[in-house]
């Protein structure tokens, strides 16, 4: 069983392959993602042990990368969606600093611009929307997902980071996917005027 376990951990594309035949459906929605996430995840930890080396250094030759570069950090800022409270339907308002020399440095602008976020919304709709949500961001009572944007574009300036940090987004809209074939960005409020309701495509051209 061990030498069995040990050859599972060392093939790891062959065990994920197997998981994913398991499942069988084109959205993991059997066995669900974060299961098999975490099978992958697992074996992937079990086959750096057997080798007996960083779990980077074994994903670094399981991917096939010669040159190992620290990935940037991405500073979930603002939250939305199922994770806060307010009206914002697009959940994960994020900065990237892409313009950052290391990753030392990289943390030091996220931190930065985190604390004077604060402070533009602190000075903005009062000391109580300064609470964060679920992953850690502000959930201000903001209610349009433009003015999230413009949050962060101000922040960002006011920390003399403009063009150094990339704005990125996290938009789960299967969230406020209707039944009808649509996306309800004031899925929040129920029932609505259906103001705020877009096809695919209006919403690809919100994007």
């Amino acid at each position: 069983m061990l030498c069995w376990t040990f050859s599972l951990a060392r093939n790891q594309p062959d065990v994920d392959a197997v998981v994913l035949e398991i499942d069988g459906t084109p959205n993991k929605s059997k066995l669900g993602a974060n299961a098999i996430l975490g099978v992958s995840l697992s074996v992937c930890r079990a086959g750096a042990g057997a080798k007996g080396m960083p779990l980077y250094k074994h994903i670094q030759e399981l991917s096939g990368t010669k040159e190992l570069v620290m990935p940037v950090p991405a500073f979930n800022v603002i939250n939305g969606g199922s994770h806060a409270g307010n009206n914002l339907a697009m959940q994960e308002f994020m900065i990237l600093p892409v313009g950052a020399s290391s990753f030392a440095e990289a943390l030091r602008m996220g931190s930065e611009v985190y604390h004077i976020l604060k402070g533009i919304i602190k000075a903005k709709y009062g000391q109580d929307t300064c609470n964060v949500g679920d992953e850690g961001g502000f959930a201000p009572n903001v209610q349009d997902n433009r003015e999230g944007l413009v949050l962060l574009m101000d922040a960002l300036e006011k920390a003399g980071y403009t063009g150094k940090i990339k704005i990125g987004m996290d938009v789960p809209a299967s969230e406020f996917f209707t039944k009808d074939g649509k996306y309800d960005l004031n899925f929040k409020k129920q029932p609505n005027d259906g103001a705020h309701v877009r096809s695919a495509q209006s919403l690809c051209e919100l994007y």
